[in-house]
């Protein structure tokens, strides 16, 4: 029974070495565009920071004010609108007016 387990054990990692020595799972490291990808890296100026991609947050977590082009231009006009509608009636806290 042991030399069963043996042989099979060994078979199996027999196999198992042959598919992982293929052609397919071997990262492909001479081709053109890797050569083109490798020269760019390597052009870079070391030690130069990644560029951020915004310090704004684009979330509803981050206030109560979207950060989308939408939601500036309305929170500008919110800001305005007193100096364009001077004679505009204030809004009734409490619901609706009777």
């Amino acid at each position: 029974m042991i030399k069963h387990i043996t042989v099979m054990t060994a078979a199996f990692l027999a196999a198992a070495s042959v598919f992982a020595q293929s052609a397919e799972n071997q990262a492909v490291t001479d081709s053109k565009p890797q050569v083109r990808a490798q020269a760019r890296v390597a052009a870079k100026a070391p030690g130069r920071a990644a560029v951020a991609s915004g310090d704004t947050v684009k979330t509803a977590e981050g206030g109560a004010i979207g950060t989308d082009t939408a939601a500036i231009a309305g929170e500008k006009r919110h800001q305005t609108r007193d100096t364009r509608k001077p004679n505009r009636r204030k809004p009734v806290p409490g619901g609706t007016p009777e």
